[in-house]
């Protein structure tokens, strides 16, 4: 299998508030042309443990299922000429609908939202979106960029030249986000397009991951893949964050592109 999702609630939380679930559906139609569809999602939860989880866990399903529906309502042609941002975006908003309209029906729920990060992949064509400041990395020819931009405080300071990166990393407010599913009726997602490359890897990460682990930690792990496979480059980061104080839940999914003729 070419992707691979792991969470794990760390040293410090007892509960976990994060959520990841990835999939692939396949599908043939009456003139024998074939398609499929990779989707990887992964989000964060906030506003106490049951309602963070609760929070984490809806946009996932939510947002997997709007895809889908979406998705199963074309034919394999017309998905070739189908404005994929666009439709991920409503899906997001989907999401966030769900969200928002739990915490306003029930007090448990009150003040809930969630971060999210989720790709569709067809044909190696990667369409991101994300709210929050869970990341999505790149690593192609032994390097690792990351691909999202946080949506938090720290990093609009950092954006207004106001503290450097390396000043962000100790900030007393670097876990304020400024975007979140379900918080409010509105939101907005900020979705990309990319082509994915066969020896690429794809990591999505909750800032259990990045806020303990530094980047080129991260990157060192990920250019063992091809030797290890997704599972074990998993196991690998998640380990590096409990060794870095382990003081959030942390969740990876990892994607790697087959080549076209698969």
């Amino acid at each position: 299998m070419n992707f691979y999702c792991k969470s794990d609630t760390g040293l410090v939380r007892t509960n976990n508030e994060d959520y990841v679930e990835c999939l692939n559906h396949s599908w043939c139609n009456a003139s024998g042309t074939y398609q499929s569809v990779t989707l990887l999602l992964l989000a964060d939860g906030m506003g106490g443990a049951a309602a963070g989880e609760f929070a984490s866990m809806l946009a996932v399903k939510t947002t997997k299922g709007r895809t889908l529906e979406g998705l199963l309502q074309k034919s394999p042609e017309e998905l070739l000429h189908s404005n994929f941002k666009e439709f991920f975006k409503k899906c997001f908003m989907e999401a966030n609908k769900a969200i928002f309209e739990k915490s306003q029906s029930d007090p448990n729920c009150m003040g809930m939202g969630t971060t999210i990060v989720a790709g569709m992949i067809i044909r190696n064509n990667l369409t991101l979106g994300h709210v929050g400041d869970s990341r999505a990395y790149l690593f192609r020819n032994g390097q690792l960029k990351q691909i999202t931009r946080d949506h938090s405080y720290v990093q609009e300071l950092i954006d207004r030249k106001e503290i450097t990166v390396e000043q962000a990393k100790n900030h007393p407010n670097k876990n304020i986000i400024t975007r979140a599913l379900g918080v409010s009726s509105e939101v907005e997602p900020e979705l990309q397009e990319l082509t994915l490359q066969e020896n690429d890897l794809l990591l999505f990460c909750t800032d259990g991951l990045n806020g303990y682990v530094e980047d080129k930690t991260i990157e060192f792990n990920c250019k063992e893949f091809f030797n290890i496979g997704l599972a074990t480059v998993a196991d690998k980061l998640i380990s590096a964050a409990k060794l870095g104080g382990g003081g959030d839940n942390v969740s990876v999914v990892l994607y790697n592109p087959l080549p076209e003729n698969n």
